[in-house]
């Protein structure tokens, strides 16, 4: 691919967002997912704690990282991503299954 060819794709990538912009924003969201696994830490460490069942939020977690997953999958086309995300999504069925089996 030439020069050319290269900076056209990427302005048609890049389309009304500068590298500021799109820099805060992923800068905004590790932030964001950073607090969230605090929260669940926190969360997680209280229900141990108190002998309180925690499929919740290992549930949302791994929800998380299997919609990551997914979405860089579509974007990259790149086989860590699927592995990384079959292993997520069997470890996320594992917990769906446990929390709403528990009733039962």
């Amino acid at each position: 691919m030439d020069k050319d060819k290269v900076l056209e794709k990427s302005r048609r990538e890049n389309k009304n967002q500068d590298e500021m912009e799109r820099t805060i924003r992923i800068e905004g969201e590790s932030f964001s997912l950073f607090f969230t696994l605090m929260a669940g830490i926190i969360l997680y460490s209280y229900n141990r704690l108190h002998n309180l069942p925690s499929d919740t939020i290992f549930i949302m977690f791994w929800t998380s990282c299997v919609s990551s997953r997914l979405y860089r999958l579509t974007k990259r086309k790149d086989r860590s991503d699927l592995i990384t995300m079959i292993i997520s999504l069997v470890i996320l069925v594992f917990y769906v299954v446990k929390y709403f089996s528990q009733g039962w």
